[in-house]
C-alpha cells in the first residue's frame, strides 16, 4: 500500500502537466486560427481597397482621355498644320490634380502625367498593302527605314509577310476571314518569325498600324523616317530637314517643304503631309499606392472631332 500511495502524486503531476501542455496547443491554435482569420480578412479589404483606387483610376484617366481630344480639336480649329512646337506636343509632368483646380478629395489624392503623340510621325505599315499585294515602293521606304537603323533588310520582308498574312483590309475592303493580327503593338513585332527581341525593340518606335493609308507628318517624324520615306534624301539631308523646321517651329504645307527640298531629292504626292488626324495618347494616373497606365489611339474625323480607335491599359 505505501508503494501505491507514492505513486498517486506522481499521476496527479503527469496529468496536471498534460492538461497545461493541452491547453497551451489549444490557445496556441486559437491564436493562429484567429490570426488567420484577421489577415485573410486584412488581404480581403486591401484587395477591395486596391480594386477600388485602379477603377478611381481608370475613372481619372478617362477624364484625361477627354481632355486630350479637346485639346486636339482646339488645335485644328486654330492651324492647319500640326507641329512639335504647339501645345499638344508639350508633355505634361506628374501634376497633383488639385493643382489643375480640382477640388474633390480625391483629387488631392492624385496626380497626373501624360503625352500626346503625332502617330503620323511613324511609318504607318498600312501603306505596304494595297488590294492585298505588296506595294512595292512601300516596301522599299520600309526597306531603307531598317538599313538605316542597322538592321538587316530581312527584317522588312518579314514585316511585309506578316502584315499580307493578316489579312488587313483597305478602306474600301472588308473581309469576313480569320488572319493572325497585325503588329499592332511594339511588342507585337517580337512575335514574328525571324525578327529577333532587339531588333523589334530598336524598330518598334518607328511603326504604327493605322486604320487606312497615311503621309508622314513631315513636322514631327524623325530624320530616319524622312529619309526612309523620300527616296534620294540622305539621312544628313534629314537631319538638316528637322534642324530646319526647328528654327522654322514647322512647315506651313507640302509646297513650303517642296521649296526647302530645291529639287534635291523625289517628293511623290501623298508621300508627306504637314497635318495629322492620328495621335497616340499615353497617360498615368497616381492615386495613393495605385499607379495605373494607359495608352490610345485617337483620330480626328469631321469637325475635327477626335475619337478613340482603341485603347488599353499598360503594365
Amino acid at each position: 500500500m505505501p508503494g501505491r500511495t507514492s505513486f498517486q502524486p506522481r499521476t496527479r503531476l503527469r496529468q496536471r502537466g498534460a492538461a497545461v501542455l493541452l491547453a497551451l496547443f489549444i490557445a496556441t491554435l486559437a491564436t493562429l486560427i484567429v490570426t488567420g482569420l484577421f489577415y485573410s480578412q486584412f488581404v480581403l479589404l486591401r484587395t477591395i481597397e486596391n480594386e477600388q483606387l485602379a477603377a478611381q483610376s481608370r475613372l481619372l484617366l478617362r477624364g484625361a482621355l477627354d481632355w486630350s481630344r479637346a485639346i486636339l480639336r482646339t488645335d485644328a480649329d486654330n492651324s492647319s498644320f500640326d507641329a512639335l512646337s504647339e501645345p499638344w506636343a508639350q508633355p505634361l509632368a506628374d501634376m497633383r490634380l488639385d493643382a489643375l483646380g480640382e477640388t474633390a478629395a480625391l483629387a488631392a489624392r492624385a496626380s497626373i502625367s501624360g503625352s500626346i503623340e503625332d502617330a503620323q510621325g511613324r511609318y504607318n505599315l498600312r501603306n505596304l498593302v494595297n488590294a492585298g499585294q505588296p506595294v512595292e515602293r512601300e516596301v522599299e521606304a520600309l526597306r531603307r527605314l531598317v538599313v538605316l537603323l542597322d538592321l538587316p533588310p530581312a527584317v522588312a520582308d518579314l514585316v511585309t509577310a506578316r502584315m499580307l498574312e493578316s489579312g488587313v483590309p483597305t478602306s474600301t475592303e472588308a473581309t469576313g476571314e480569320r488572319h493572325p493580327l497585325p503588329p499592332l503593338f511594339p511588342g507585337d513585332l517580337a512575335g514574328i518569325s525571324g525578327i529577333d527581341a532587339e531588333a523589334a525593340r530598336r524598330l518598334a518606335p518607328y511603326l504604327i498600324v493605322l486604320d487606312e493609308r497615311t503621309p508622314l507628318n513631315i513636322n514631327t517624324a524623325p530624320a530616319e523616317l524622312i529619309a526612309a520615306r523620300i527616296e534620294g534624301l540622305s539621312l544628313a539631308e534629314a537631319r538638316a530637314v528637322v534642324a530646319q523646321r526647328e528654327r522654322l517651329g514647322h512647315f506651313r504645307n507640302v509646297d513650303d517643304f517642296r521649296n526647302y527640298l530645291r529639287g534635291n531629292a523625289q517628293l511623290v504626292d501623298g508621300d508627306v503631309a504637314s497635318s495629322s488626324r492620328f495621335f497616340l495618347v499615353r497617360g498615368q494616373v497616381r492615386l495613393d499606392r495605385a499607379v495605373t497606365r494607359m495608352e490610345a489611339l485617337l483620330k480626328r474625323g469631321p469637325n475635327n472631332i477626335a475619337s478613340v480607335l482603341w485603347q488599353r491599359e499598360l503594365l
